[in-house]
């Protein structure tokens, strides 16, 4: 079965919500303690959080089937907030073919140069994607602290 692609919508709510929840608590298990993960994404999936959070975003949804198995989002300045892929499809290339489709987006925007902030996990696909870091970042949930990275990469071409 083959990767689908589509914009992100509102409705993929509960979906992204239950993705990010298994992709932080599975797919970073090697990287972040429990007590980390937990500060995170919580102790269970928490669609009422992202509620309105893709009103205002553009992003890409991945799909096998009917099923989402992954995303990620940009804004207009090129700022790509979230990108989850489920576990059970982590290493498979869904990610790297989401992201292919959101640097097309950046480009077709105009946008110059894309950032992040990488966790510990994401940090090596971005590297991989051609990102480089910019600078250790600690965010602190609660009284847990999480490293992760500033990231960039600049978009030399696009429209002036």
């Amino acid at each position: 079965m083959s990767i689908q692609l589509r914009t992100l919508t509102p409705q993929d709510t509960v979906a992204a919500a239950s993705i990010f929840f298994a992709a932080v608590h599975e797919g970073t298990a090697d990287v972040y303690s429990q007590e980390q993960r937990r500060a995170w994404a919580g102790d269970q999936p928490a669609p009422q959080v992202w509620q309105h959070r893709f009103d205002t975003m553009d992003g890409v949804a991945a799909t096998k089937g009917n099923a989402m198995v992954g995303f990620m989002t940009i804004d207009a300045e090129g700022y790509i907030d979230l990108a989850f892929v489920h576990p059970d499809y982590m290493g498979t290339g869904i990610g790297r073919v989401v992201y292919h489709a959101i640097e097309d987006r950046a480009r077709a925007l105009g946008v110059r140069q894309l950032t992040t902030y990488a966790s510990e996990k994401a940090k090596p696909f971005f590297c991989r994607m051609g990102w480089s870091v910019e600078a250790p970042n600690t965010v602190t949930k609660g009284a847990v602290s999480l490293r992760n990275y500033k990231m960039f990469k600049a978009l030399p071409g696009g429209p002036a």
